[in-house]
């Protein structure tokens, strides 16, 4: 606001300083170096600084507070591509050993799988084991009681058989 107050301020100075010169100054060759010249480039350097100080000086302090800003954002940004690749790695990690730990896991149940199958597989075969004997024994004990029986059956239908043949009684 101040700014803006100075440069009207300064612009209406110009304009009257310009107005008020003298027509002496003025002169019918316009190429020729006369006193207006110094005129002009005091004009020209109170312009300059009046611009310098309203328009240049803040559009440049914009334009380095704009600069630090996207510096800091990009500084921040590859803080965060930092982070995030360190989190990755982590997490790469994180898997890698969680792979191991579930390898080593399925290996052991599948030891212990085996190991409970193989004495599923050591009882069942001593049972059959006990079981085929208990067979065993009671076929050799059933075998030696027909035995038995048809031994003495043996010497009655021998008897009968030869009887029946000889078509007489035989005694025993």
């Amino acid at each position: 606001m101040l700014n803006k107050r100075i440069f009207s301020i300064t612009l209406s100075a110009l304009g009257l300083f310009a107005a008020s010169a003298p027509s002496a100054f003025a002169s019918d060759d316009l190429l020729s170096v006369n006193k207006t010249v110094f005129i002009q480039i005091v004009i020209f350097l109170i312009a300059i600084y009046i611009l310098n100080k309203l328009v240049f000086e803040p559009f440049l302090n914009l334009i380095d507070r704009r600069d630090k800003l996207t510096r800091g954002a990009m500084e921040e940004a590859k803080e965060f591509e930092e982070k995030v690749a360190h989190i990755i790695e982590e997490y790469d990690a994180k898997l890698a050993e969680a792979r191991v730990f579930a390898v080593e896991e399925r290996n052991k149940i599948v030891q212990e799988g085996q190991s409970v199958a193989e004495g599923i597989l050591t009882q069942a075969r001593e049972e059959t084991t006990e079981l085929l004997k208990d067979a065993k024994s009671k076929l050799e004990a059933d075998t030696q009681e027909i035995k038995n029986k048809v031994k003495s059956d043996v010497d009655t239908i021998a008897k009968d058989i030869a009887s029946t043949v000889l078509g007489k009684e035989i005694a025993s």
